[in-house]
């Protein structure tokens, strides 16, 4: 062999060699000198059992440097897949040219569950709920893959979420869940809310409700003013609103899509809207409330378990270092409790170790009741506690007073605000925080951004003599009228509590009974078809029985009841949810299913608020059609 050829032979070697430590130790080296725009991978999932894909765009000069680059991830909708989705007119190719501009990595995932399957995200209709596998166990395996393998900057404030229709929806569901993980989502056209869970024990997670667990995080969403999605996303601004929740909200011209066929004018403005964020970060809540439909599950450091086997959701409000509230609701956002559930909650080491603790817990059964707790090694404190509503206060050295509302009531024990005239608003509030050995004088504040509500004397001064202060009658003046769509129908009052320098911030939600007339047709179903199916339980007859489950029907249309009757066992109420029409399936129907007391007098007329919805298609506008019904109960 020549000197020339041998020494080009071992130059060869050096440099095979060289190529394979480098494969060897840097995964994602293995594409390096790859002149693709994208990059279409794979990972081992343990939360699916197999491989999934996943694109990724990768930064100009990413390979060259050691920089590292904050993340946007993108969900896809129906039908689509980590490289494709054919409705969002997504040009593909030119977002890396995007990527480019704004510095930052962009994966998107797949949301695919099987292969065979082309609905995403194990979300939808009852049907569509059919696998145990979990998107939202699926995000924060899938971020910390691409933290370990890709030169990211880790922690909420580099990394956000867009997602288009579908996708849009687990972009607000999934940074609701883990808002210590994300610091900006954007919802293109997304669905407004979907059942979600596992197939046994799946529970409707309307967005509309559920702001709250959007606290500290920077939020837009989009819709075409032509989208078949247009009036339920409007819905979903409304409840933003209702909330208090700060949101932008873009509308442009077109339908169900990101962008027009070979522009990305729209989607960029996204891309800089979370890159905005990553530039300016956003303050985690300092005191927050979280909803959370799983049996278990951890949030912002807070670990909670259950024996829930229902549809539901488990509520921490109002937390902070002072204590929480904790509370069950079959739905969002007046439900009833749900029954005979056990909770755990373990909170974060954020307290001194192996310290005891005075705590106040109140219980809406028993009242209040004083415990001493010892935090753990680690300084975590843990509460054994059930489902019918609990404050809890956890006492510290100098700990100041901090105020919870814990009832409400409208009149002589009412519940609902009445219409065009004067309401009698009484609130009772807890101190869970420090207890003064002297009166102390506490100045509340009571407000809505309701502009049909207004509060006459909204400042009270009083004098707190006990943990608990129930105060003086508030005169509430309500014009609100039903509304036609799904917004909410309800009344939100701020509270703000100022003792001794110290401010306390809570709400209550009041339901409202509208001046509307009463429905003519009404049709009883306690056994009996009344249009395609039974859903009451009771002798068959078509009239109200005492000791019945009924659901109540105007002409053709299921009623959604809303009921304040002694004899009415409000526990026991029940919903159930159809799908109007049939050819789509955003926006679920509510009807309920009430059970009236075995007790109830012959002839007692249990009068209420009810509404109906109907649907047209394209775009899905859902109609609501309020009235009043009276019922006359039987006894046998």
């Amino acid at each position: 062999m020549k000197k020339g050829s041998a020494q080009l032979t071992g130059n060869l070697v050096k440099c095979f060699l060289t190529m394979l430590i480098v494969i060897l130790f840097n995964p994602e080296a293995v594409h390096s000198q790859s002149s693709e725009r994208y990059r279409d991978l794979t990972h081992e999932s343990k939360v699916f059992g197999h491989e999934k894909f996943y694109r990724i765009y990768l930064p100009a000069g990413y390979d060259q440097s050691r920089l590292r680059y904050p993340v946007i991830y993108f969900f896809h909708g129906w039908g689509g897949r980590h490289f494709k989705d054919d409705n969002a007119k997504l040009e593909y190719e030119k977002i890396k040219d995007l990527v480019d501009k704004y510095n930052v990595i962009l994966v998107m995932w797949d949301g695919n569950i099987e292969l065979k399957e082309p609905r995403a995200y194990n979300a939808g209709y009852h049907e569509d709920v059919k696998y145990q596998v979990q998107m939202a166990d699926y995000f924060p395996e899938l971020v910390n893959y691409i933290d370990s393998t890709y030169r990211t900057l880790t922690g909420r404030n580099n990394r956000g979420i867009i997602g288009f229709s579908m996708g849009g929806f687990m972009s607000f569901f999934l940074a609701g869940k883990y808002p210590d993980k994300v610091c900006a989502a954007v919802s293109f056209a997304g669905a407004p809310e979907y059942f979600v869970g596992y197939p046994d024990n799946h529970t409707l997670y309307p967005i509309r409700y559920t702001f709250k667990n959007l606290q500290g995080v920077n939020l837009r969403m989009y819709s075409g003013d032509s989208d078949i999605l247009y009036y339920l996303n409007t819905e979903v601004h409304q409840g933003a609103m209702w909330d208090g929740i700060p949101i932008e909200y873009r509308q442009f011209h077109g339908g169900h899509m990101i962008d027009k066929p070979g522009e990305t004018k729209v989607f960029e403005s996204a891309i800089k809207f979370v890159t905005d964020t990553f530039k300016t970060g956003v303050e985690p809540a300092k005191h927050w409330t979280h909803y959370d439909l799983y049996q278990n599950f951890d949030v912002r450091g807070y670990h909670i378990e259950s024996d829930k086997r229902e549809p539901g959701y488990i509520i921490l409000k109002n937390v902070d270092l002072n204590g929480f509230g904790i509370y069950t609701r079959r739905w969002l956002p007046t439900g009833p409790s749900i029954h005979d559930l056990h909770l755990k909650v373990t909170t974060p080491p954020i307290y001194e170790p192996n310290s005891t603790y005075e705590t106040v817990i109140y219980n809406s059964s028993s009242g209040i009741n004083t415990k001493n707790v010892v935090s753990d090694s680690a300084g975590k404190l843990s509460f054994e506690l059930d489902s019918q509503g609990n404050e809890i206060g956890i006492i510290r050295k100098d700990c100041p007073a901090e105020y919870a509302a814990i009832d409400y009531s409208v009149g002589d024990k009412g519940k609902f605000l009445q219409t065009d005239k004067y309401n009698a608003l009484t609130i009772r509030l807890l101190n869970r925080g420090g207890e003064n050995v002297n009166p102390q004088p506490i100045r509340i504040t009571v407000s809505s951004n309701d502009l049909t509500v207004s509060v006459k004397d909204s400042v009270i001064n009083v004098t707190a003599f006990d943990r608990i202060v129930t105060l003086p009658a508030l005169k509430v003046f309500c014009t609100k009228v039903p509304p036609q769509h799904a917004d909410p129908p309800e009344v939100k009052f701020k509270l703000t509590v100022e003792s001794g320098g110290n401010i306390s911030a809570d709400e209550i939600i009041v339901p409202v009974l509208f001046n509307v007339p009463y429905f003519s047709n009404i049709r009883i179903d306690d056994g009996t078809v009344v249009r395609d199916k039974i859903f009451g339980k009771g002798n068959g007859s078509g009239s109200a029985d005492a000791g019945e489950s009924i659901l109540v029907y105007e002409g053709e249309n299921r009623l959604r009841l809303y009921v304040e009757d002694p004899w009415v066992i409000n526990n026991d109420e029940r919903l159930t949810d159809e799908i109007i029409p049939a050819i789509w399936g955003d926006g679920y129907t509510l009807s309920s299913i009430i059970h009236i007391s075995p007790d109830c007098p012959d002839g007692h007329q249990i009068e209420c608020m009810a509404n109906y919805e109907t649907k047209s298609y394209n775009p899905i506008e859902r109609k609501v059609t309020w009235g009043k019904v009276r019922i006359t109960v039987h006894r046998n």
